[in-house]
């Protein structure tokens, strides 16, 4: 299955590279986590991180079909701060 992970990540890449070309958005460069992911590390519903995400407290993108995508590099550094009680910047 490594295998199958990597030729979907250049499949991904090269995607993205033929929708934006040098000029893909920062939070699209990375992995995207789903809606259930990112509930499933904060331990909350699914329901909250949409709401999360609809108020601007977690990053996200929508995909074509309209579901919301998180950047994985953000939501990490969110997990980082939440584990040290910190409270981080809404994104701008």
């Amino acid at each position: 299955m490594p295998d199958e992970d990597q030729a979907e990540a250049e499949n991904r890449r090269r995607l993205l590279s033929d929708l934006y070309g040098t000029d893909v958005p920062s939070s699209m460069q990375g992995e995207l986590l789903r809606t259930s992911d990112v509930a499933r590390l904060f331990q909350v519903s699914e329901r909250t991180v949409s709401d999360w995400a609809r108020r601007g407290r977690i990053p996200s993108v929508r995909t074509p079909g309209g579901h919301r995508r998180y950047p994985a590099e953000e939501i990490h550094r969110l997990m980082l701060a939440a584990q040290q009680g910190e409270i981080p910047e809404s994104p701008t």
